[in-house]
This record gives C-alpha cells, sequence and structure tokens, in this order.
C-alpha cells in the first residue's frame, strides 16, 4: 500500500492526491523484517516480524497508532493507521440493522494505481468487534462485496465502479453500539 486518497468532507469525494499513512513497522532491529500486521485496537497495530539471525522465526511486537488515527485492515494482510480526517467514522446509534457510512463519490485513481478499500468494526472499548456482515454499497445497490461474522472487510475497487458514490454499511445483529472506520487506498500494479 502506497498511499491513501483524502477524503474532502466538503463534496464527499475521495481523491488520490492523499498522504502516505502511518503503516505499522518493525521496531525491534533484531527482528525487523515486516510480514503483515492485523488490527489489536482501533489504535494499537500487532505487527509480526521475522528474525534476521533466524529466518522463519515470526516475533509479534505492539505498534501505536498516532493521535487522531485509528487502525484499519486495508488488505488480507496489512493495516494502516489512517487520519480520521482521511477516513469515514461512523456508528450504530445501538441500532441492530443496517448502519452506513455518509457516501462519498469515487474518483478514479491514475491507471497505474489499484484502488482498495477498508473497514474496522470496534466497540465502544476500542476492541474489534465482530458483526453478523459488512458490506459496500455503490449508489442505493448493495455489491457483491460483503462478508459475514467478521470484524473487517477489504476489497478492491472494480474500474466499473469509479466515479460512483461509495457507503460502507454493517449489521450489528444486535443493539450493542459499534464504531467503525473506513478508508481507501492505493497500490501501485
Amino acid at each position: 500500500v502506497v498511499g491513501i486518497p483524502v477524503v474532502n468532507l466538503q463534496n464527499q469525494t475521495f481523491s488520490t492526491d492523499g498522504l502516505v499513512p502511518t503503516r505499522p513497522k518493525c521496531t525491534d532491529p533484531n527482528n525487523a523484517k515486516y510480514k503483515s500486521s492485523v488490527c489489536a485496537t482501533r489504535k494499537l497495530a500487532r505487527v509480526s516480524c521475522e528474525s534476521n539471525d533466524n529466518p522463519g522465526t515470526v516475533v509479534d511486537t505492539n505498534f501505536s497508532c498516532g493521535d487522531g488515527e485509528s487502525c484499519v485492515d486495508i488488505t488480507l494482510n496489512d493495516v494502516l493507521c489512517v487520519d480520521e480526517n482521511n477516513a469515514l467514522v461512523w456508528e450504530n446509534n445501538h441500532y441492530s440493522g443496517f448502519a452506513c457510512s455518509a457516501p462519498v463519490l469515487l474518483v478514479p485513481p491514475h491507471e497505474s494505481f489499484q484502488l482498495i478499500a477498508g473497514m474496522t468494526t470496534y466497540s465502544t472499548t476500542g476492541d474489534p468487534i465482530q458483526v453478523v456482515v459488512l458490506l459496500a454499497k455503490y449508489g442505493d445497490n448493495e455489491s457483491r462485496e460483503f462478508v459475514g461474522h467478521q470484524n473487517n472487510f477489504t476489497f478492491a475497487i472494480n474500474q466499473e465502479n469509479f466515479s460512483k458514490n461509495l457507503s460502507f454499511c454493517f449489521a450489528a445483529g444486535n443493539e450493542e453500539e459499534i464504531q467503525a472506520v473506513a478508508s481507501l487506498g492505493y497500490v501501485l500494479l
């Protein structure tokens, strides 16, 4: 992942003219080869790092997101600490049905980039929490992109959906208050 699009909240658009987000890093010089990361909490990523001296030996370490950042699963094996001003943040207000983010207009990325999306759900204490379903909507239509009984959801955005409004949605399945954070990312092809 090379960057995240900036959300322009004035006109609700995502643009690829964004800053590079904070990618969790391996902080121990003896275990410096990054392998993968997951969101441990809304403010903390758990990073798997490989030993320099013993290849194949993986050590997990914690990486704190900065002030004003939230951890978002952006691919199956990678998380980013995303500035909340450049992300979508919403909650279900104790509603068990679908709670959706505000819609944003997708701006097509440069042809050398793939646009990806990620969403992570959290309890009010900041711990990841599983919900019944997480999905994407383009305009008023639910997409084929959804997962069930997870706390995160990542997917690539196909070219036919560029220049459409995208909303991220989740259904809690109960009346527990749940918060969600979603962001887009772009990777070099």
